[in-house]
Order: C-alpha cells, then sequence, then structure tokens
C-alpha cells in the first residue's frame, strides 16, 4: 500500500475511532458538550490516524489509542481546563500494553527500554515543574508518560523534539490566546495537553 492510500485510510479510520473518543469526552466532561466540540474531536482523530498511519507498525497500534483516548483527553482540557485521570490512566496502560506486545514481538527490547526512559522523562520534567512552579496541571503530568513512551521508543532525537515542540506550540497557542482574549498567562487557563499531543504526533510523522 502506498504512502498516500495509507494517509487515505488512516483517515477515514481514525474519523470512525470517533465513534470511541466522542462518547468519553461526553462522558468525562463536567459541563455540556457542543456540536463544534463533537466536530473538533471527529477532525483531531483523523488527523492522527492519518499520521499514526505513516508510523512504523509497531507505533500504529499507540496511534490508534492516542486517537481515541488522548484526543477527547485534550478536548476536555480545552473545555475545562483539566486533563481527567479517568483518561490518562487508561492511556498509559494502553500505550505499555501495545509497546510491551510489539517489543515481543519484533525483539526491540532496546526500544523499549527507551519508551520506559520517556515516560520517566516527559513525565518527570513536568513533575518537577509542578512541583517548583505549580505549573502545569497535574493532568498534564499524568499525560506525559503515555506521550514520552511513544517517542521515546524512536529514540532521543524525537523525545526532545516533542517536549520542546509542545512548549513551542504552547506559547504560540498562549499567544494565540491572549489575541482572541480567551486565555490568560496570569490565570494559567492556558491548556497544555493539546499542543502536547500535537507535538507528539507531529514528531512521531517526521520520524516515519
Amino acid at each position: 500500500m502506498n504512502i498516500d492510500l495509507r494517509i487515505v485510510v488512516g483517515f477515514v479510520l481514525g474519523g470512525g475511532l470517533a465513534a470511541v473518543s466522542a462518547p468519553l469526552f461526553r462522558a468525562t466532561l463536567k459541563t455540556a458538550p457542543k456540536r463544534p466540540h463533537y466536530i473538533a474531536i471527529v477532525v483531531a482523530a483523523a488527523v492522527v490516524g492519518a499520521a499514526a498511519a505513516v508510523w512504523p507498525p509497531s507505533l500504529v497500534a499507540a496511534g490508534a489509542l492516542l486517537a481515541m483516548i488522548g484526543v477527547p483527553a485534550a478536548a476536555v482540557d480545552v473545555v475545562e481546563h483539566r486533563v481527567p485521570d479517568r483518561l490518562t490512566a487508561p492511556l498509559a496502560v494502553g500505550v505499555a500494553i501495545t509497546l510491551v506486545t510489539a517489543a515481543l514481538i519484533t525483539d526491540s527490547v532496546p526500544s523499549l527500554t527507551m519508551a520506559l526512559v520517556g515516560a520517566v522523562v516527559w513525565g518527570g520534567v513536568l513533575l518537577v515543574s509542578f512541583v517548583l512552579t505549580g505549573d502545569p496541571g497535574p493532568g498534564d503530568v499524568k499525560l506525559a508518560p503515555s506521550l514520552g513512551m511513544l517517542l521515546g521508543w524512536l529514540g532521543w532525537k524525537w523525545l526532545l523534539t516533542g517536549i520542546v515542540g509542545s512548549y513551542l506550540l504552547a506559547a504560540l497557542l498562549a499567544g494565540l490566546g491572549l489575541l482572541v482574549k480567551r486565555w490568560s498567562l496570569r490565570d494559567g487557563r492556558m491548556p497544555l495537553a493539546p499542543p502536547m499531543l500535537a507535538a507528539t504526533v507531529l514528531s512521531a510523522t517526521l520520524a516515519a
């Protein structure tokens, strides 16, 4: 299957995974969801699916989990400025299971070791920041290991690219938020989960 067809198939299948991500979003959201929220989730899941279609086969299942669970987690962060434990916990377990399985099938123990290192590094960076400054939120700290595992599997270069990229995207998002007066840096309402997820997907896609 050529790469263009893989992207199209991934886009369609990713959009189909919104059948899971949309109900998860609704179930974890404390306020009433609106139609634009669902549209954004379908589009985001489709984009993640399209990106994951070109990733190494060992990461495709993890990419599907990002579309199903990571997307609604980021969406809740946008709407309510929190990342629910009900989503970060199963995402972490799911990504870990997919990578352990991939390592057993492909005999990729070094990659699995780096995945674990990636989880510790990204999670540790945010945990230290949270302890010292109170930012980012605890939900972002709990989301980081899942994303760190995925990028760690690909190596230090892509792990660091994802971490740095998440902050760059967050800065861009904060600037746009200030322009439209939707978020304030002073009240700490700028969601970090979306740029973290976007940087992870972008880094993994560039690595492919």
